[in-house]
């Protein structure tokens, strides 16, 4: 038996997660973890905008939503400064909180500077995430993208949230 549902998608993990990440760390998720994702809603179906490897934990969602409300900054605009999302990336129209059913294994690690390609005039040039005492960690998990099926076996309790 597999201990970790996405066991089979490790293989060069680390360099894929040092994309968006420094000094990606190996991290295990336990079973009934509960993550975040910001997405674009209207990108299409709920599954497949959530069925992608960049997640955080609930500790810093709450540190994301709580900056916002303290600076009066919505969430979408504090994803971006938290998360260093791009515009060329995604539009944030909501978030997808879910619970995992089985442990995954994952790198978690701080967030990288994003260079734009400049396809979106909105983007600075260079996206740097909030750092210090503001700076969140992120999770990289292998095995979750675009027709992947861990996602089907790995979470329950998706809970989508349109963003005004």
């Amino acid at each position: 038996m597999k201990v970790f549902a996405n066991g089979d998608y490790t293989d060069g993990a680390h360099l894929r997660a040092m994309e968006g990440i420094t000094i990606p760390v190996e991290y295990n998720i336990p079973r009934q973890s509960h993550l975040f994702r910001f997405v674009d809603i209207g990108r299409g179906p709920h599954r497949d905008v959530s069925n992608r490897p960049w997640w955080f934990e609930f500790e810093y969602f709450k540190q994301i939503e709580g900056f916002g409300e303290r600076h009066g900054y919505d969430l979408a605009h504090c994803a971006r400064l938290f998360l260093a999302i791009l515009h060329e990336y995604s539009e944030i129209t909501g978030y997808v909180s879910a619970w995992t059913t089985l442990p995954l294994k994952a790198y978690k690690g701080r967030g990288k500077v994003q260079e734009s390609a400049r396809k979106d005039a909105r983007d600075p040039s260079r996206m740097i995430p909030m750092q210090s005492i503001n700076e969140v960690y992120q999770l990289y998990i292998p095995g979750l993208g675009r027709g992947m099926p861990v996602f089907d076996h790995a979470f329950t309790r998706l809970i989508y949230h349109r963003l005004k």
